[in-house]
């Protein structure tokens, strides 16, 4: 019988639910625990455990299966179904389950020098044995070759400066700075490669034959930016999945991938339920829904790189002038959390319970007037301080209807404060290409757990920022600076909240809300899947039998 807890508020809607979280802390360490997952249908069907074929979409543009080619965490559960990690889920949640490894133990006091002993008896999808040379290297290419969204994990924050093959199943690895968290971020968030396929690779993002990995699917054919079709790896070590073939077709359209859910084109939906339709499905008969936690969040994006942005005290005016609790109630309906939580998200583990982003516009006029922006004209807006127009361009992509709202919404409060903001829609691949580019000032969208749940990506966007700001930051590079050198779990965490803070108060960029990630599916197709935090439902865990699951997942939904 499975345990029950309290009833909770979802907004505008209070749901009992079931379960408990599975990541629970480790005694007599802080931290905050993710929220556990929550159905929002009506009724519960008790559909097919088991499939034959499932037809999924998905919504980001992509190519072949490699870390090369699903290059960040918009859709990443893709990379999941073929590779694995040491250790698992995720690296947002504080703690992680032995996966590739057995064991992942501190060597030095000092939290430099690490082994791992990795799982026996495990092959490639070729049949050949996964060893040490593999997981060695894997951190090897990842420090030497090209980068790409989990390379930092060898090459910066952490940066290995020994890689060592103790024996066929025993990796030793010494990094440049300590790595208190090396088990519970880096083990739980880098996959593991295969030596025989990619050590011949110089240039890995025009490779295009079909990736090898450890897990449990195989990629058998894909067309880029069209399908993918896998196959289930009945050999899996960590047992056969229990729907042998995967269809995901791309519908980057989303009022076309819920039209296509709702009429029976495809069986489900990688994409969260636009709010809207939340309310509207929850008494649909074929589909079911369940609200998991993603650690997602929408955020208005400051370049730091672009006068006056540079200047800290702008960036602070800027957040002052920006009120997100009528953002959730009008955009999101209520269901999510603002932004009023700052950055980094509030759900994950490695945030400060105290980071609050104060509402103040008459404070941020008073530091507008005192940087010389002032209304030179009389026409309501301010200028540039010597006395030219001053209008900032803010960016969305075309195919976000609540972040065009939100566009309208902040435009409307920072003129308040006598700012003048252009927003302006670009397709999603122009606006995705402006994080490389810079060529804005402001922008609206998403951002996904790896950026606002993990400690180390925390450090290394500040480092970003560095790079592209015009005066250095003084103060801010100390905290970093601290936080490298710390050698104790305790200790990181406590300078990581100290850097929270700094950001909070001059902060790069403007949490806008936290979205509550609904996501719906056809039960009668297949009713089996499970939520992990920061993955949503659509994962490899929810394709796996039960006994594979445990300690991966929130186990609301588990028989």
């Amino acid at each position: 019988m499975r345990p029950t807890v309290p009833v909770l508020a979802l907004g505008w809607l209070a749901i009992t639910i079931s379960g408990a979280i599975a990541q629970s802390l480790a005694p007599g360490e802080s931290g905050n625990q993710v929220p556990p997952a929550r159905f929002l249908s009506t009724v519960d069907n008790q559909g097919p455990q088991e499939a034959e074929r499932l037809t999924l979409g998905m919504w980001v543009s992509a190519g072949n299966v490699t870390t090369y080619t699903i290059g960040n965490s918009w859709n990443d559960w893709v990379l999941w179904l073929v590779y694995d990690k040491l250790r698992e889920p995720s690296p947002y949640v504080g703690v992680a389950e032995d996966w590739l490894a057995t064991s992942i133990e501190q060597v030095s006091d000092d939290a430099r020098v690490w082994d791992i002993t990795l799982r026996e008896g495990v092959r490639w999808h070729d049949g050949t044995p996964f060893t040490a040379e593999d997981v060695a290297f894997t951190f090897e290419y990842y420090r030497e070759g090209p980068a790409n969204r989990w390379t930092h994990h060898a090459s910066s924050v952490p940066r290995m400066v020994g890689i060592e093959v103790l024996d066929e199943y025993t990796v030793r690895l010494t990094s440049e700075n300590p790595m208190p968290n090396f088990d519970r971020i880096t083990a739980a968030d880098l996959p593991i490669i295969q030596k025989a396929q990619w050590e011949g690779v110089e240039d890995p993002r025009s490779f295009t034959e079909i990736g090898i990995g450890t897990g449990p699917y195989r990629l058998v054919e894909y067309e880029a930016d069209r399908f993918y079709r896998f196959e289930a790896n009945e050999d899996y070590w960590r047992g056969a999945p229990v729907v042998q073939h995967l269809d995901l077709v791309m519908i980057k359209d989303p009022q076309t991938m819920f039209t296509a859910l709702r009429t029976g084109e495809i069986d489900g939906a990688a994409r969260p339920v636009p709010p809207e339709l939340v309310l509207e499905w929850m008494d649909e008969p074929s589909l079911e829904m369940v609200s998991s936690p993603t650690l997602w969040g929408a955020w208005l994006d400051i370049n730091v790189g672009r006068p006056p942005f540079d200047d800290r005290e702008i960036r602070r005016a800027v957040t002052l002038a920006v009120d997100t609790e009528p953002m959730l109630d009008r955009i999101m309906l209520g269901q999510g959390q603002p932004g009023t939580h700052a950055w980094p998200h509030v759900d994950s583990f490695w945030t400060s319970p105290d980071l609050h982003a104060p509402y103040d516009p008459e404070q941020a006029g008073a530091i507008l007037d005192d940087r010389g922006f002032v209304d030179a004209d009389g026409d309501g807006f301010r200028d540039w301080p010597d006395g030219s127009p001053l209008v900032w361009d803010m960016k969305i992509a075309s195919n976000q209807p609540l972040f065009l709202r939100a566009a309208e919404m902040v435009e409307e409060q920072l003129a308040v404060v006598g700012l003048r903001v252009a927003v302006e829609t670009v397709d999603p691949a122009t606006l995705s290409a402006l994080w490389r580019t810079r060529e804005f000032d402001l922008r609206i969208a998403d951002i996904t757990p790896h950026g606002i749940a993990d400690q180390d990506m925390l450090i290394i966007l500040y480092r970003g920022d560095a790079s592209r700001e015009i005066v250095e930051d003084v103060e801010k590079a100390e905290i970093v600076n601290r936080w490298l050198a710390a050698e104790t779990r305790e200790e990181r965490l406590a300078i990581s909240y100290e850097l929270q803070e700094y950001q909070t108060r001059y902060p790069n960029r403007v949490m806008l809300w936290y979205p509550d990630s609904a996501f719906a599916y056809r039960w009668e197709a297949y009713d089996n899947y499970v939520p992990s935090a920061g993955y949503g439902i659509f994962h490899k865990y929810s394709f796996l039998p039960d006994e594979a699951r445990e300690g991966v997942v929130d186990p609301m939904l588990t028989n």
